[in-house]
């Protein structure tokens, strides 16, 4: 069964969410009624070592698809298009600094939210509120601190709460927000950043053991790693985060997510 069909078809009881994995910080979420996307990257078969698990044309049934800033494997052109199209009720949340390359690939201004950090959005089942992510700085738009071009969202989806970071690597503070929050599900990436990747543009993430880290000290019930698949130049072994764990925090649970595969969460209420 292809994915679109195993999507669709998959029925979710409350205090569940089913994910399904994308690659990069790519992921499906479905409850409550609804089916979110956050950083679907769709495209560039020639870049990617993996395959695309879903093609853009084909996601008629998303309600919101959630990016984490413009860079292109979180915010795609070629997939936004698509999904615009195929699914014309959709909304699309993203940084302000987003909002021009929404609108060339199709998205009209009242389908598309702009959250600024720490504001509370409530559609029934489906809440969420953004928080700041640093990659490295926070780049905001025209120096609002609400309005940073990269984010980090908050989601509580059929009763569960779910931390999706995108990128970022650690500041003051960031701790103790997702600490607020108390997710049950964190996406952390860990692709780590280094001089040599660096000096070739390439904007690093967590190391592997800072986001074991965050996780442990934030309180995270369940942490998936993201951001070590996609690209061979711009990858991490998630062995490294698992051999952390079991060093230092076993109780800390996680899971390693693959393209295409169903995960289920549920709450214990």
């Amino acid at each position: 069964m292809i994915l679109k069909e195993r999507i669709e078809r998959f029925s979710v009881p409350e205090n569940m969410v089913a994910i399904w994995g994308l690659g990069q910080t790519g992921v499906v979420l479905k409850g409550g009624g609804y089916i979110v996307y956050i950083d679907p990257y769709l495209s560039g078969e020639g870049k990617r070592a993996l395959p695309i698990p879903i093609r853009p044309e084909e996601i008629s049934h998303v309600h919101f698809v959630f990016h984490t800033h413009i860079h292109t494997d979180h915010l795609d052109p070629k997939t936004v298009s698509g999904i615009a199209k195929a699914s014309p009720m959709s909304k699309f949340v993203a940084p302000l600094n987003c909002h021009k390359v929404l609108n060339e690939c199709g998205v009209p201004d009242e389908r598309i939210i702009h959250p600024p950090v720490g504001q509370n959005f409530d559609f029934g089942s489906l809440k969420f509120y953004a928080i700041p992510s640093a990659h490295y700085g926070f780049d905001e738009v025209d120096g609002k601190q609400e309005f940073p071009s990269y984010l980090g969202y908050c989601i509580s989806l059929n009763g569960v709460k779910i931390y999706h970071a995108g990128d970022t690597i650690l500041y003051d503070g960031l701790e103790e927000r997702v600490r607020q929050f108390a997710p049950d599900i964190a996406f952390l990436p860990i692709n780590g950043r280094d001089y040599y990747r660096e000096k070739r543009n390439i904007v690093g993430n967590l190391i592997f053991w800072e986001a074991a880290q965050l996780a442990v000290n934030a309180g995270v019930k369940l942490v998936i790693p993201t951001h070590w698949d996609m690209f061979p130049h711009n990858s991490e072994n998630f062995a490294r985060f698992a051999d952390w764990l079991y060093h230092n925090a076993r109780n800390q649970h996680f899971h390693v997510l693959h393209v295409g595969e169903l995960f289920v969460y549920a709450k214990e209420v």
